[in-house]
């Protein structure tokens, strides 16, 4: 190509700055589109107390970017956020980014080329476009009976309302909710002594984990790559004896067994009353749903300023909740933690492929995709932790790393060939069906949870890190059909849609 690869990114949050930090050591010209005012993504979005990273900090930084601002083993959110910010700056992607502008639509043009359109009607074009908006992004809020007759304040957990004055005990509060944001947020309002009631419709698992203060001598060797690089090898040690190993999710075995065991006992440590217990007990077993990670939320719990309710909601009125049991319980805020449509990808931008398919029409029968990052019939358009990725079970730069890795290889081709490149329908089907062989023998298969969709294979990556890796090692282009691309630098347009098949082994 005369000039460098034009490439679009949607959002600014981990993902997007991860590639943007690629893309510019790769020489191209990017532009990361970003809704908020600021870099964060997830981590600029929620806010609420108590939030914190529920893997060990460490595991959570880019490998080419490590921080020595860290104050807890599991981050406080602000100080991740800080984290990303001040790595955007330091790595002058700033100018690269394009605040307080969402992307509506991109649309392939079978010529060669995405032309991107934003929310104010301008448009851009792009030789390649990635979403990197996350999983973590659309909330999910209920929307019971008389919801808008209670008189208080409501909003979900990632719309904090910081108005509320957290020191003013006479405010009681209802979180709605039992995933990580709302273990979160009952243990930080119930510590700060405030009165918190929290409805628990199902109990999950919850793996009790001590946040302790980075101590000096840790600040110290962490700045030492090679004492850093063995003080990560003691923590994976230990981390093991406490989590077990990887597999004990992907295959029975005495492994699950003892995890089980383990998580049975921890519970039964942690709340002495059997009937209480009881209560706090899931139906289904550890691992099904994402495991909820707490230095004290059982304990917090069992305070008398804290009303664990194990229902549902049932209907609001003006001065609270109504339970499934018909009980009316008085509240002045109500914090819905009720999560996020982890299947909700790049909406609402619409996406349009070749040929005019839309994405909507591609994932009609069920959310499809070669190994998280890229979509049949969409050439050029790719995904970073996209349907399929471990966001179950690796950390997001671990998953990072392997995915930008290939795509970055992937780009360099597509600079050089000057065509458009989409992963074929049979290997996104050779991927799906070793997926679907592996669901039945996991723990993400034994319950309902969020990695499920109504149709097609569950979203989930039954495999182990290892193999992830592995997938990502070798870019082979027979999984792809490449699309040659006629428009280049004012060269004149003719009609092609029609993919070219390369040949094996390319």
């Amino acid at each position: 190509m005369a000039r460098p690869l034009r490439v679009a990114v949607v959002g600014a949050g981990m993902s997007g700055v991860f590639l943007g930090y690629h893309l510019k050591k790769a020489g191209y010209d990017f532009t990361l589109y970003e809704k908020r005012s600021a870099v964060g993504g997830t981590w600029d979005a929620n806010t609420y107390p108590g939030l914190h990273v529920d893997v060990l900090t460490r595991n959570y930084e880019f490998p080419f970017a490590r921080g020595h601002h860290w104050t807890k083993h599991y981050a406080p959110g602000k100080e991740v956020r800080f984290y990303l910010q001040d790595f955007a700056q330091q790595q002058q992607l700033i100018p690269h980014i394009r605040f307080n502008t969402e992307v509506t639509s991109a649309e392939w043009h079978d010529d060669g080329g995405w032309t991107v359109t934003l929310h104010d009607g301008s448009q851009a074009e792009f030789d390649v476009v990635v979403a990197a908006t996350g999983f973590l992004r659309v909330p999910r809020v209920p929307d019971p009976p008389g919801k808008d007759d209670f008189t208080g304040r409501q909003f979900h957990s990632s719309q904090w309302d910081h108005t509320i004055d957290l020191k003013d005990k006479s405010i009681r509060y209802a979180v709605v909710g039992t995933g990580s944001s709302g273990v979160q947020i009952v243990s930080a309002l119930g510590r700060m002594g405030l009165d918190v009631t929290h409805f628990i419709r199902s109990p999950q698992w919850m793996q009790v984990k001590p946040n302790p203060t980075y101590k000096w001598w840790e600040k110290a060797v962490l700045r030492v790559p090679p004492l850093a690089k063995r003080y990560d090898q003691k923590m994976a040690e230990r981390r093991i004896k406490t989590d077990g190993n990887e597999t004990w999710r992907l295959v029975p075995g005495p492994d699950r067994d003892e995890m089980n065991r383990r998580f049975a006992k921890m519970l039964e440590d942690e709340i002495p009353d059997p009937v209480l217990r009881a209560k706090f007990t899931p139906s289904e077993p550890p691992g099904v749903k994402r495991i909820a990670k707490t230095p004290d939320y059982y304990r917090v719990v069992q305070q008398p300023n804290v009303h664990p309710v194990f229902s549902g909601v049932q209907q609001m009125a003006p001065n609270g909740i109504v339970d499934d049991q018909g009980h009316l319980h008085e509240v002045d805020v109500i914090v819905w933690a009720t999560g996020f449509d982890a299947h909700a990808y790049m909406k609402p931008m619409k996406v349009t492929g070749a040929g005019g398919l839309t994405l909507d029409e591609a994932w009609r029968d069920g959310v499809e995709a070669f190994r998280a990052i890229g979509v049949p019939r969409f050439p050029n358009f790719f995904l970073l932790c996209g349907p399929f990725a471990p966001i179950n079970s690796l950390t997001i730069p671990t998953t990072l790393a392997h995915e930008v890795g290939y795509l970055m290889r992937l780009f360099a081709v597509i600079a050089q060939t000057g065509n458009a490149y989409a992963p074929t329908q049979e290997a996104t089907r050779r991927f799906l069906d070793e997926v679907e062989a592996a669901l039945p023998n996991t723990t993400f298969a034994a319950g309902d949870n969020w990695y499920s969709q109504r149709v097609g294979t569950p979203i989930i990556w039954p495999f182990t890190k290892a193999k992830h890796e592995q997938q990502y090692k070798t870019l082979s282009l027979s999984d792809f059909d490449a699309y040659p691309v006629s428009v280049r630098d004012g060269a004149s347009a003719h009609d092609q849609v029609m993919p070219v098949h390369p040949r094996r082994g390319s």
